[in-house]
């Protein structure tokens, strides 16, 4: 048996995520496999291989080797708007 790599791990609960949760397209889609090409200077290990990529809140394409972790959100632990590090909203 072939042990997964840390990216296929994160590629396998986020898929095992979007099969038991409904989460809204907005939030997150798999966008499939695609090159991780030398544009990419985080990861120069994956240079070459395809990775197994992801649309992050609409507006971010990410590949799955640059997502460390999958955590849920507790819905209680929301900022409030003035949670008071910042100025003062009046």
């Amino acid at each position: 048996m072939k042990v997964p790599t840390q990216p296929e791990l994160i590629h396998l609960q986020f898929q095992a995520m979007l099969r038991d949760h409904s989460i809204p397209e907005c939030e997150i889609v798999y966008c499939g496999m695609k090159e991780y090409t030398t544009e990419y200077a985080a990861h120069p290990e994956y240079h070459g291989q395809m990775m197994h990529w992801y649309l992050i809140g609409g507006e971010h394409e990410v590949p799955v080797c640059d997502i460390h972790s999958i955590d849920e959100v507790d819905e209680d632990d929301t900022v409030p708007e003035n949670d008071g590090w910042g100025p003062t909203l009046t």
